[in-house]
């Protein structure tokens, strides 16, 4: 029975092993001899991808003080992983990390269970669906669209069909696979899968993991032969569609019989292939490699590893090329949710992949690969035996909605505080879009917005000075309305600069005064034609003419400031008004006290009647300083286009 198992193993017979091992288990007395069957059992239950059995195998084997102990630990992380035990999953891979400092996975476990848990609470934008009427209680996976209509199928089940009897697969320990094909009905629904009858696509043996070339006449398929008590493992075959049918199916010659590859995933120029295999030369399990030739009918050169970028020291498999040459692949060895994570991987401009984790909820923390795309839309299939499949493994929808972008607001009038009607907007996109648009009769507008493009938003209404200001939806993931209010200044009256701030008695600027000052700046920028007078105004308390100078003073320091950042003087006035012009109660002013009256000027006369805690609030209304505009036909010089290209290569 040994020898019977020992060779079951090695010829990839998990199911027939792990028979006869738990039957030798059980009858063993010694401990050591026991553990090593122990370990053999829970190795078969990962093979045969037996979650729940391989938790329960590793847990035994990662108590015990024994040579398979350390490595038992790491696979019963795994799969606690997988279960969403978290907590549980981190000591294992943290004992693993201490055991084993130099393998990766340890401290791609360590941060799984962190992401797993972190992707789950921030999902993306992604609906995944369970596809009812394509599965079965048994394997269904790796869908694959027959062509660019996308209204058809090819995917690979382990289904049992009717009347015929199941030969199970001893490696897999279910029934061999075939290719079967699903299509849309009139209503654009799927109807019930049939299996590829042509004996040229369907042997025996397992047929499956399809790849469909651009023009949807040449297939390429994994083929797994079997022969009892040989190890012959898996080639890539291709089959070309004629006349209505598929014909002369072609092994593939890429590596020597005796190496296991399959998986394969032919460019949309037909000129690589990529494909997983454990052949020697890659990284630890099973990797992701590629063939490449010269022209369509050409001889495929010898396999390249895709490199540490992609592979690791576990499994990377189910590759799949998008049209714009993203590669898409499963692993289990990148940090994830748990199990195979679906990744996408993209090469910079120096030749490298930046690859990023799909996340949830196209990634689980079950096992989630052979993804298809349609075409350039974010929407198509994939494999996940997640919660809720109807089989082992179940294929799945998946769509990116539409992202709803928007920008609203109102116009206000900044002087008394109250929406403009009828007033201009205009929005102009980097994607040469242009819209227009009147405020409402409540001063409101808005926009729709596409995705990663910048956007500038003018506001103009006849006797205020333009304003402009800047979004972007470049980094936007999520559903977003952008609130952007237009506050104009009109031209027929000063207006107060908000957030100017001094020391009592002082006129330096200090910070937050400065960052007010910024927007003033920009509005001399959105209208290079204004002239300005910056006027000071103090309170009633001191002395009249030593107001009157700190006043003056504090308005140069605004006019010395923008010079400074490089605004023409000529279209600064510094102007001190002391406290000779006292404020007029408005109706905003009046919300702040009931003692405020509409129309009151805030005098001194006036605040020496107020109640003690008004007049400081009185006081400090009129410690101001205004914006008037001048004239509106100002030439600007050649240094202010000097500082916009500045500011406009800075932004680049």
């Amino acid at each position: 029975m040994v020898k019977k198992a020992e060779l079951a193993y090695a010829n990839g017979e998990y199911l027939k092993a792990v028979e006869l091992y738990e039957q030798l288990a059980e009858g063993e007395e010694s401990k050591y001899i026991k553990t090593s069957y122990q370990y053999i059992i829970a190795e078969c239950y990962r093979h045969l991808n037996d979650s729940k059995k391989a938790e329960i195998a590793y847990k035994k084997i990662a108590k015990q003080k024994s040579s398979k102990e350390k490595t038992a630990t790491y696979w019963y992380g795994y799969y606690l992983l997988k279960s969403e035990k978290f907590d549980e999953a981190e000591k294992m891979f943290k004992a693993y990390k201490k055991s084993n400092p130099r393998d990766h996975r340890g401290a791609n476990g360590i941060l799984s269970c962190s992401l797993a848990v972190a992707y789950k609470e921030k999902p993306t934008r992604y609906l995944v669906e369970n596809i009812k009427v394509l599965n079965s209680k048994f394997n269904d996976f790796c869908p694959m669209y027959s062509d660019n209509s996308y209204d058809a199928i090819y995917f690979t089940s382990s289904r049992i069909e009717e009347g015929v009897k199941p030969q199970i697969n001893q490696v897999s320990g279910m029934n061999f696979t075939d290719i079967y094909e699903a299509r849309y009905d009139r209503k654009g629904k799927w109807k019930e899968p049939e299996k590829i009858l042509d004996s040229t696509v369907n042997c025996e043996f397992d047929d499956g993991n399809v790849s469909i070339s651009s023009d949807g006449f040449t297939m390429y398929f994994t083929r797994c032969l079997q022969e009892p008590g040989k190890q012959l493992g898996c080639q890539i075959y291709t089959n070309t569609y004629r006349n209505g049918s598929w014909h002369s199916t072609q092994l593939v010659e890429i590596v020597p019989d005796s190496i296991s590859i399959g998986q394969p995933a032919i460019s949309p120029d037909g000129l690589t292939l990529y494909f997983s295999s454990r052949m020697k030369g890659g990284h630890g399990g099973a990797d992701i490699w590629k063939v490449e030739r010269a022209s369509e009918n050409g001889v495929w050169g010898r396999p390249i590893n895709l490199g540490t970028s992609i592979n690791t020291e576990g499994d990377e498999m189910f590759p799949y090329v998008r049209q714009d040459g993203t590669l898409y692949f499963a692993s289990d060895g990148l940090p994830g949710m748990g199990g195979l994570d679906i990744f996408r991987a993209v090469k910079g401009d120096d030749g490298k992949w930046k690859v990023t984790n799909m996340m949830y909820p196209i990634n689980s923390s079950q096992d989630d690969f052979g993804i298809v795309f349609q075409g350039n839309k974010e929407q198509g299939l994939l494999t996940s035996n997640r919660k809720g499949t109807r089989g082992m493994e179940d294929i799945y929808s998946f769509e990116l909605p539409e992202l709803k972008l928007a920008v609203e607001g109102s116009m206000i009038d900044i002087s008394v505080n109250k929406p403009i009607v009828e007033g201009d907007v205009t929005l102009i996109g980097s994607d040469g879009s242009l819209q227009t648009a009147k405020t409402k009769q409540d001063g409101t507008y808005s926009f729709k917005l596409e995705q990663y493009t910048d956007y500038i938003i003018i506001g103009s209404y006849q006797g205020f000075l333009k304003q402009k200001v800047q979004i972007s939806t470049a980094n936007i993931g999520d559903d977003t309305t952008f609130k952007q209010n237009l506050d104009l200044i009109t031209m027929s009256k000063p207006v107060e600069i908000p957030n100017i701030y001094y020391d009592p008695g002082k006129w330096t600027l200090n910070e937050a005064s400065k960052s007010a000052l910024e927007q003033l700046g920009k509005l001399l920028d959105d209208n290079p034609n204004i002239t300005i007078e910056l006027g000071a105004h103090t309170d009633m308390v001191g002395d009249a003419n030593a107001n009157l100078q700190l006043s003056k003073r504090r308005a140069q320091a605004v006019v010395d400031y923008l010079a400074q950042r490089g605004y023409d003087v000529d279209r600064l006035v510094a102007k001190g008004y002391g406290e000779s012009v006292p404020v007029v109660v408005t109706e905003e002013i009046a919300k702040q006290d009931t003692a405020f009256v509409v129309g009151t000027s805030l005098s001194q006369e006036v605040i020496e009647k107020l109640p003690k805690e008004t007049r400081e609030k009185a006081n400090q209304i009129n410690r101001r300083t205004e914006l008037r505009i001048l004239s509106t036909d100002y030439i600007p010089k050649p240094e202010y286009f000097v500082r916009q290209k500045k500011k406009q290569f800075a932004k680049r």
